[in-house]
């Protein structure tokens, strides 16, 4: 392999642990992010892997279920990532400034990560294939329960408008952010902070109360 992700064996997402399964998470990882889910090979994966068939199939049914396994594993690296570096001060912010600080954790993440970030990238280019809206129905932030406790904390805060209904905030927010790959145009990594920034703008300014009228409700 050339590049390796130095993390411990991946463990959430796959079935269990077993013999074989960094070097399968990395060979899959590398062979999605080169030619796609369509065009990507088990025979590859496996081969790079120095895996059998046989053992390949005793974890996983087939080729969507290793994808999807692969999404939540990542998933789950970003997560605890954001975990270790987080400071108390970046949640003493309002809701807004916190996504926008966890997007830019997540950046450093992708970057320190080249491999996950390639991944990443593959991934939106599969949009318009039925896995691409399978990941999103598995994986997405409308039922995210940090979100959830981020958005919920936020409205008791006041920080979001008054004539909005918290249950449309949380659907609002979980959509724009399972689809901000999309928005912000993954495509193109060069304008993607930049874009992302424009996201976190438009949330704040469609859905969050004005610093004046935070202010007249606590004069």
């Amino acid at each position: 392999m050339n590049a390796t992700i130095n993390q411990p064996a991946p463990q959430a997402g796959f079935k269990r642990s077993f013999q074989h399964s960094q070097a399968l998470f990395e060979s899959a990882v590398a062979e999605f992010s080169a030619q796609g889910y369509d065009q990507a090979s088990i025979n590859t994966i496996l081969k790079n892997a120095g895996m059998s068939k046989g053992q390949f199939y005793y974890h996983f049914e087939n080729k969507e279920e290793l994808y999807l396994a692969l999404i939540e594993v990542l998933i789950e690296k970003k997560t605890a990532h954001l975990a270790a570096v987080a400071r108390p001060e970046d949640y003493r912010q309002d809701i807004f400034a916190i996504l926008q600080t966890q997007i830019n954790y997540s950046l450093d993440f992708a970057q320190e990560y080249p491999l996950i970030g390639q991944f990443a990238e593959s991934f939106v280019r599969e949009q318009g294939n039925p896995i691409y809206d399978r990941a999103l129905e598995v994986h997405n932030f409308e039922n995210n329960a940090a979100m959830t406790a981020l958005i919920e904390s936020a409205y008791a805060r006041g920080e979001f408008r008054e004539d909005l209904p918290l249950a449309f905030i949380k659907k609002a927010v979980g959509y724009l952010f399972t689809h901000a790959a999309d928005l912000a145009d993954l495509n193109y990594a060069e304008n993607f902070e930049e874009n992302m920034a424009y996201l976190i703008t438009f949330m704040r300014g469609g859905l969050g109360r004005s610093a004046n009228e935070q202010k007249d409700e606590t004069s």
